[in-house]
């Protein structure tokens, strides 16, 4: 199944060589590593964003979502053009980062207009709780909520082209991802039960101590994100440069 190779694949790259992969995504490693001392030092404060935790948490926020895209610009770049990092840090390639900030918000844009939509039609069958709740209700928001996961992915290879600096439209990433549509949907459950089976590990052990448990969630946000952007990388390889996954 194209699915499972694609999966297979994409833990492969990121565990094939895992000081380099280490070292592309340690900005993302050292922004974790800071919100686990900064939840400890602020406790509930910090999550919640009261009082003087406020501004650590606004400051922690951006630090956090610049970390993200560097760190992704970074690993298409180093999977798609062999871009080594020289330093333990990835090269900060800010042309890059803008182009993909700016094609990630169009999406973001794209999929908030489609949940307004949704929600009009969940609004129909009748709301999640209340008199009104529809068991039909729930099953059209299931449903829809899993078809637009599905059209973002069609047109996220926009995301992986702009960060090695080869601009593709919607639409050409639409018509690229024609053949493995199938494929997409069933990576989109693959990387979920990835998820939950390494954050409930992580929850598990981690009830022992809070220390634990933080380094532990470190590290199953870290796994997922990192198979997330490589199941990306993988599908623009396979339908924009027509790689061959081995």
């Amino acid at each position: 199944m194209l699915a499972w190779k694609i999966f297979v694949h994409s833990l492969r790259m990121v565990f094939s060589d895992i000081r380099t992969t280490l070292r592309v995504s340690s900005p993302v490693i050292a922004t974790s590593l800071l919100g686990v001392v900064l939840t400890i030092t602020y406790g509930a404060e910090f999550t919640t964003g009261e009082t003087d935790a406020y501004g650590s948490l606004v400051v922690f926020f951006v630090f956090s979502y610049i970390a993200a895209l560097w760190v992704a610009v970074s690993w298409h770049r180093y999977c798609l053009l062999e871009e080594f990092p020289d330093s333990v840090l990835p090269a900060f390639n800010g042309s890059r980062i803008l182009a993909y900030f700016g094609w990630g918000l169009l999406l973001a844009l794209i999929f908030v207009a489609a949940f307004g939509v949704l929600g009009g039609l969940m609004a129909l069958f009748g709301g999640f709780s209340g008199p009104d709740f529809s068991p039909i209700g729930l099953v059209v928001f299931g449903i829809g909520a899993i078809f637009m996961l599905w059209v973002v992915q069609r047109i996220a290879l926009v995301l992986p082209a702009s960060a090695i600096g080869n601009p593709i439209t919607f639409g050409e990433s639409w018509r690229a991802t024609q053949s493995v549509g199938l494929a997409l949907i069933v990576t989109l459950f693959l990387i979920a039960a990835f998820g939950f089976g390494t954050g409930f590990i992580a929850g598990f052990l981690g009830s022992f101590s809070l220390l634990l448990g933080q380094l532990l969630q470190l590290v199953s946000n870290w796994l997922i994100t990192m198979v997330s952007l490589s199941i990306l990388t993988t599908f623009y390889g396979f339908c924009i440069e027509k790689r061959e996954l081995t």
